[in-house]
């Protein structure tokens, strides 16, 4: 059974205090933040506006007031145009550091994941962003793009300097995650409102589109970069962004083959993992992981009793955050005109629902404690916590669309099983967010293209 209360408790005391092996992650913590902050909302946990509340939530409003407080008091930059990941990460306003040609850089920088970390967590918690420079930050967003279409995590801005009078270096890896983040915090603010009233300039849209095509890989995946191999984080990173700058018409962009491929390779990810029997190590890295998918019509019968979720690369075991990654991208993706020519969907429905369910709640979903674990055996982490809770509110999206549990059980006690997830909020994959959430985000976009 889906544990939706032990769930809620595992965020919650995340929330106030973490074990020590998180230290290292400090640097991220607005992460950390939005998969507590986010699965609470997916969960019906936060007492936000008109919303009905679970009765056993211990979150006050008071406290969702304090931590949007919290976001912009510690994260947002001065210049109120982009945000840190972490208040770790700050610099006082004084300290600089010279460099060879004695200009002085302020290292005190916003970042592209921590800028829409941060808006998807005041957005779910109900902030209008009065206190933000949405023009501002549109400029910062062009100034992370580089001249390939991909994005920096950001930018170091120039102090002073004898020999310019701007002096700006981009800093981070080179690959899809930053631009889908971009993307994200583009519409999130209303920046391609704010080209439309002629107030600020936007991003090279055609440059990302471009980009992402580059990463397309020979198998029909998407890859973290050109001439890389197929990802599905780069798949959903990729998708996101086409879906975002695109209103959702990521097969306009792509073309139907390529989407037609992509929706292939990502159903081909979906495997069965079992732990080798000839192996009695009790170390999840040593175990031998057999991986077969589960679009594979040759396997024996006996198979399909084994729960299947999704892997991100060829000859991976299943791993939880590739259910939703996976997930995600197959639901931004319409489904062939040739498979359902009456009615063109999400492309999730083309994947085995019950069996995702089923790993989820049977493999990597810790009962005891709550969260989410990598793989059967771990201990649950946040990231992979909130994206198990977040694949489970898509398969939700699907169950109830199809006519309910009865529709993917095989008997009335799985169907016990899989109704148990249906009390999450539904949720939308381009955005990572609840529907309630980017109704929320929407509202806000109509009454900026009014001002």
């Amino acid at each position: 059974m889906f544990a939706l209360d032990r769930h809620a408790s595992f965020f919650q005391h995340s929330l106030r205090l973490l074990p020590h092996h998180y230290t290292q992650t400090d640097t991220t913590r607005l992460a950390l933040i939005f998969f507590c902050v986010s699965a609470l909302d997916l969960l019906g946990y936060l007492p936000l506006g008109n919303q009905q509340c679970s009765s056993k939530s211990k979150i006050t409003k008071d406290e969702v007031e304090h931590w949007k407080e919290w976001v912009y008091s510690t994260c947002l930059l001065p210049t109120r145009d982009a945000f840190r990941c972490s208040p770790a990460t700050a610099v006082p306003h004084y300290a600089y550091s010279p460099t060879a040609h004695g200009d002085k850089l302020d290292y005190d920088v916003g970042h592209t994941a921590g800028t829409y970390f941060a808006l998807c967590i005041l957005i779910i918690l109900r902030d209008d962003f009065s206190r933000l420079d949405r023009v501002g930050m549109m400029g910062w967003l062009r100034k992370c793009q580089r001249a390939d279409g991909s994005f920096a995590a950001g930018v170091l801005r120039s102090k002073s300097n004898a020999f310019s009078d701007s002096l700006e270096e981009k800093f981070g890896e080179r690959d899809l995650r930053f631009g889908y983040c971009a993307a994200a915090t583009r519409w999130l603010i209303g920046g391609d409102i704010l080209t439309r009233q002629n107030v600020v300039e936007d991003i090279d849209i055609d440059r990302v589109l471009g980009y992402i095509a580059s990463c397309v890989s020979y198998e029909g995946g998407i890859a973290m970069g050109p001439y890389a191999e197929g990802h599905a984080g780069g798949g959903y990173c990729g998708v996101g962004t086409i879906s975002l700058l695109s209103q959702g018409k990521v097969r306009n962009v792509l073309g139907d083959f390529v989407v037609d491929a992509l929706i292939r390779w990502s159903l081909m990810h979906q495997v069965y993992a079992e732990t080798d029997p000839e192996s009695d190590s009790e170390d999840e890295s040593d175990s031998e992981v057999t991986s077969v998918s589960a679009s594979d019509m040759s396997l024996p019968g006996s198979t399909t009793d084994i729960p299947a979720g999704f892997n991100g690369r060829i000859n991976k075991p299943a791993d939880t955050c590739y259910c939703f990654w996976s997930g995600a991208t197959l639901e931004m993706l319409d489904v062939p005109v040739t498979s359902s020519p009456s009615s063109i969907t999400g492309s999730l429905r083309l994947s085995d629902i019950r069996s995702n369910v089923m790993f989820l709640l049977t493999q990597t979903q810790n009962t005891m404690i709550g969260g989410f674990s990598k793989v059967a055996g771990a201990h649950p982490d946040l990231m992979h916590a909130y994206l198990g809770v977040a694949a489970l509110a898509m398969c939700a999206d699907v169950i109830r669309e199809q006519g309910g549990p009865e529709k993917f059980a095989k008997n009335a006690a799985e169907g016990e099983i899989i109704a148990s997830i249906l009390p999450l909020k539904s949720i939308d994959g381009a955005l990572c967010l609840s529907t309630s959430s980017k109704h929320y985000a929407e509202q806000l976009r109509e009454k900026w293209e009014k001002e």
